[in-house]
């Protein structure tokens, strides 16, 4: 097979999805550039794929990809699958060896599709076989805004726009491993912290008839993400009236961020009592976030 670069000069053919998109695109979005032969005139054409499951493994459902195995018959599986069914087909059942699928494997990679957050500015193109692993770490995730009554569909390029012409709200930056002052102000219910990779949510929620406040940290990413991990540290500043000496601190993980409403539902906080609160209501506290490296599991 030719290198990636020879792959991309080549004529491509774009895989045009069968399904409603249903989020609008943003009016700033760039477009994807056009990849043609220089100053030659295009030659892409569109194929329209009816039955997605023809790139997948029958076995595992994962996007297949180099080296993909074949039985007599001509029936394919991944790499990885095959080394568990030995030279037992899976649909045929028959005892017949397995061979390289050079044709297979020429197709899935010449195969070339765009990120589906796009329209939110992602300009990356890859195989069909990257794209699950890329999307799940794309810089241009969307996310729900987190502030109440406010159901906009943000990523982060446009977030801190957002941010200050819907809500008049500034971004508190940060640097890992590193201790900083919040403040929160008796009204303020979500402080906003962003590092230049990840934005974060700082809520404060009410605990009602406990008189107490609940302070907990997420993480502005999908929430089936695993990696890279973050640890978050939140410290009472401890310079509250009579209770000068006295703080409270939590150490704990960070969450992924999730769909409006469910985050009303964490468990894990830092309860602030009434005494640890300023004479006006306001909140003080330091925090740190610390990034795990990817390699490193719970």
């Amino acid at each position: 097979m030719g290198s990636e670069s020879e792959i991309l000069t080549q004529s491509m053919a774009t895989i045009i999805w069968e399904e409603l998109d249903p989020f609008p695109p943003l009016d700033d979005a760039p477009e994807v550039e056009d990849i043609g032969r220089g100053e030659e005139e295009s030659s892409d054409i569109s194929i329209f794929v009816s039955d997605h499951d023809v790139l997948d493994c029958s076995i595992c459902c994962e996007p297949l990809k180099p080296p993909i195995f074949q039985c007599l018959v001509g029936h394919v599986c991944c790499s990885s699958c095959y080394q568990k069914i030995y030279d037992k087909c899976h649909i045929c059942c028959r005892t017949t060896g397995h061979n390289r699928c050079f044709a297979m494997e020429k197709l899935v990679s010449s195969i070339k599709v765009t990120c589906t957050n796009r329209r939110y500015g992602c300009n990356t193109i890859m195989p069909y076989y990257e794209l699950k692993e890329h999307e799940q770490t794309c810089f241009y995730l969307p996310c729900y805004c987190p502030y109440s009554n406010c159901y906009s569909f943000e990523c982060k390029r446009s977030f801190r726009n957002h941010l200050k012409t819907a809500h008049k709200a500034r971004v508190v930056d940060f640097q890992y491993d590193q201790a900083f002052k919040v403040v929160l102000p008796k009204s303020c219910t979500v402080k906003v912290l962003a590092e230049k990779d990840y934005i974060f949510f700082l809520y404060k929620r009410d605990e009602g008839s406990l008189g107490v406040y609940g302070l907990y940290i997420v993480c502005m990413r999908a929430s089936h993400l695993k990696e890279p991990q973050f640890w978050y540290e939140i410290k009472t500043n401890g310079l509250v009236g009579s209770n000068k000496d006295r703080y409270l601190q939590l150490w704990s993980n960070v969450e992924s961020y999730v769909p409006k409403g469910d985050s009303e539902t964490r468990n894990i906080s830092l309860y602030i009592p009434p005494d640890l609160c300023l004479p006006n209501g306001d909140i003080h506290v330091f925090v740190r976030i610390q990034k795990i490296q990817d390699n490193v599991t719970s």
